[in-house]
């Protein structure tokens, strides 16, 4: 008897751990995934340009673009900015976008994302036919006070844009409520598509 008694203890402490340990095994796989980009360190930040996923037709009149997002936004520019906004591998401008236009331009799109609110921050730069240019700049908001372009705030989400020579930059945010919020980085990637 004085046998089982000891037995019944340590049955029970051994049931006890492997409980304990199960329950740090996960069950499920991450959500999100392994993603290489979400890091704040502006050293190991991609400069790669995202694959985005065409939103129409790309206009056979406009020049394409080839400049990678880390040349557009240094990683330490954004890193400065703030180092919770991460690159992103890709994503899907909404439609009716200026990332989305820039797409249909031949453009490239970058977004970065907060990793703590998940705010985001697109930019996009094209080269547009040139006859387009013209009615770009008459729908591009008021003149911002802060960098050479336009700022205007719709729908929650502010953009601001640039142009330089036959190149059109855009930079839209919710977390843009007027222009001096992105013109740091506007300086960015207007000195990158001069």
């Amino acid at each position: 008897m004085a046998f089982r008694l000891r037995v019944i203890p340590a049955v029970i402490a051994l049931s006890a751990s492997a409980l304990l340990l199960s329950a740090c095994v996960p069950t499920e796989p991450d959500p999100v995934g392994p993603n290489p980009t979400r890091t704040i360190d502006p050293e190991n930040t991609p400069t790669a340009a995202p694959e985005p996923t065409a939103t129409g037709t790309p206009d056979p009149e406009a020049t394409p673009v080839d400049i990678a997002c880390g040349e557009l936004i240094s990683p330490q520019a954004m890193y400065d900015f703030n180092p919770n906004f991460l690159l992103l591998n890709s994503f899907t401008p909404s439609a009716g976008s200026p990332a989305a236009a820039a797409i249909e331009a031949q453009g490239v799109v970058c977004r970065w994302e907060n990793s703590t609110s998940g705010v985001s921050i697109d930019v996009s730069v094209a080269q547009p036919a040139p006859g387009k240019l013209d009615a770009l700049k008459a729908n591009a908001g008021a003149a911002a006070a802060g960098f050479d372009g336009y700022f205007a705030v719709a729908g929650g989400t502010g953009t601001a844009q640039v142009f330089s020579g036959g190149y059109w930059a855009t930079l839209s945010s919710p977390a843009f409520f007027e222009a001096s919020d992105a013109s740091d980085l506007v300086a960015e990637v207007a000195a990158a598509i001069k």
